[in-house]
């Protein structure tokens, strides 16, 4: 068989791609109509769809994004703050139309992107947009799995569904893959035994999925839904909340998370914009 010799310089491209890291930008919470909503409620006035201030920030997030060129886009969940509203749809959709087309862009629903009534939630506002409310993307040996965490907080039995697909992706991954999981809920904010409240998971959920992370080898857990920016731990694996690209419920400024693997480790950073 006769022997190919490459160039340098064709030896020097091949060296950099299997180099480049695989970058990943969350974009959380955009919400539009959030801040309206707010201040209706606060000033006792009636709700205007004034969608001005988080399609000013989604915006900048949208020449953020094309500035870093990365491989993905993941928005975990509330892409707006009604999802009865086509105006916020309508205005999102068209804000990050402008995305550049070589990035691969994914979503999972928050609760805004639904309809929750009681222990039933019905995905079809976000999903007639969006298609699947759940996903696995692989690439370059990563692994990105979004989950529709609204099924697990609202005990929908469609939960189980969710973690019969899961353990299949999870048990077709290889350990030499990075596997990070995406969710609009984070599972908890600073500690897996933290009490219950409005924002993480329920207590009694967490260990279950954390406990088949680690046997399975997920990385990183990144969520949103809290509208200002925590980390915690358990088994190794972070679990990190993304503050809002928009409306802040904390002390926070609106960011998205820049996330990058190399070499099959998971390294991140909060950008504000």
């Amino acid at each position: 068989m006769k022997k190919i010799i490459l160039p340098a310089l064709v030896l020097l491209l091949l060296m950099s791609c299997a180099e480049k890291p695989y970058v990943i930008v969350q974009i959380a919470d955009a919400q539009l109509g959030f801040t309206a909503a707010d201040r209706s409620q606060k000033e006792g006035t009636e709700y205007v769809n004034d969608l001005t201030y988080e399609s000013e920030c989604l915006a900048r997030a949208v020449t953020m994004v094309n500035g870093l060129h990365p491989d993905a886009v993941v928005f975990t969940g509330d892409q707006v703050n009604s999802s009865t509203n086509e105006e916020q749809w309508d205005k999102f959709a068209e804000i990050i139309s402008g995305i550049d087309r070589s990035v691969k862009v994914f979503h999972i629903p928050g609760n805004h992107d639904v309809h929750i009534n009681g222990d039933k939630v019905d995905p079809s506002p976000f999903a007639s947009r969006y298609g699947d409310d759940r996903f696995i993307h692989s690439d370059r040996e990563v692994n990105l799995v979004g989950l529709n965490t609204n099924l697990i907080k609202a005990g929908d039995e469609r939960a189980e569904d969710q973690v019969i697909w899961l353990k299949d992706i999870l048990g077709a991954t290889k350990p030499e893959e990075t596997t990070i999981i995406f969710g609009h809920h984070p599972f908890f904010l600073t500690d897996i035994d933290e009490p219950d409240s409005y924002f993480p998971l329920m207590k009694d959920k967490r260990r279950f999925y954390f406990d088949m992370f680690s046997e399975f080898g997920v990385d990183a857990v990144y969520a949103g839904h809290r509208h200002d920016s925590f980390e915690g731990e358990y088994n190794g694996i972070p679990m990190k909340t993304t503050t809002s690209v928009g409306f802040q419920i904390g002390t926070s400024q609106p960011s998205i998370r820049v996330i990058t693997v190399t070499d099959g480790t998971v390294s991140d950073t909060l950008l504000t914009l």
